[in-house]
């Protein structure tokens, strides 16, 4: 089973995936890892609970070290559906969850999510190999069907709550079918976002990285 939905995991999203950052970050993320929004927060003796909802980027300092985090614009600016669509969650505790998450995307939607902050940050992307990623953090690898912090345009109308993330663990076919399970809809998802619950130490991201583009 797990052999199976590592390869079909790879044939989903292709041999590499992306995580799209501030160029800034790249050095404390070659030191000490990917984390989150809350666990960089927690790193940087920062305030995690005044992250929710930013309207811009926040730069998080304790000492030396510095970390630039992404606004959240795109639940600011679709706040009113955001209240409609979202199951279980009110908007801040959505924006609290969203980040509790390390994202990746396939190349596609990778390089369409580069584009949108490239506009006003220089970004680097980061990709790492696809199957050594979901081999080392296997059970803590989710699978989502949109852009789950976007509540803009198309994602307007998506409805989410916890149950939008499908662990990698119980196979893609389980992820394809589950909004059509859930929600009745005619069609069989495919992988837009990818989200890992748990922070990745720098000596396991490094061994992974195949290629940074700035």
């Amino acid at each position: 089973m797990r052999d199976k939905a590592i390869e079909d995991f790879r044939r989903a999203v292709g041999d590499r995936v992306a995580h799209v950052t501030a160029a800034d970050n790249l050095p404390f993320i070659r030191r000490y890892g990917l984390m989150s929004a809350q666990a960089l927060a927690a790193a940087l003796d920062q305030p995690g609970d005044s992250l929710a909802l930013r309207r811009s980027r926040r730069v998080l300092q304790h000492g030396a070290r510095t970390a630039v985090l992404n606004h959240q614009r795109p639940i600011l600016h679709g706040i009113s559906a955001a209240a409609r669509v979202l199951d279980g969650h009110s908007v801040e505790s959505w924006a609290h969850a969203l980040d509790q998450r390390v994202y990746f995307w396939p190349k596609k939607k990778g390089q369409r999510f580069a584009a949108s902050i490239r506009r006003d940050l220089p970004i680097a992307v980061l990709w790492l190999d696809t199957v050594g990623l979901a081999k080392a953090v296997f059970t803590e690898l989710d699978l989502a069907p949109i852009n789950t912090g976007n509540f803009t345009q198309g994602g307007a109308h998506s409805l989410r709550g916890d149950w939008i993330y499908v662990p990698l663990s119980k196979g893609l076919e389980a992820f394809r079918e589950n909004r059509r399970k859930r929600l009745g809809m005619n069609s069989r998802d495919t992988v837009a976002e990818i989200s890992l619950r748990r922070p990745i130490e720098p000596d396991m991201l490094n061994a992974l990285i195949v290629d940074v583009e700035k």
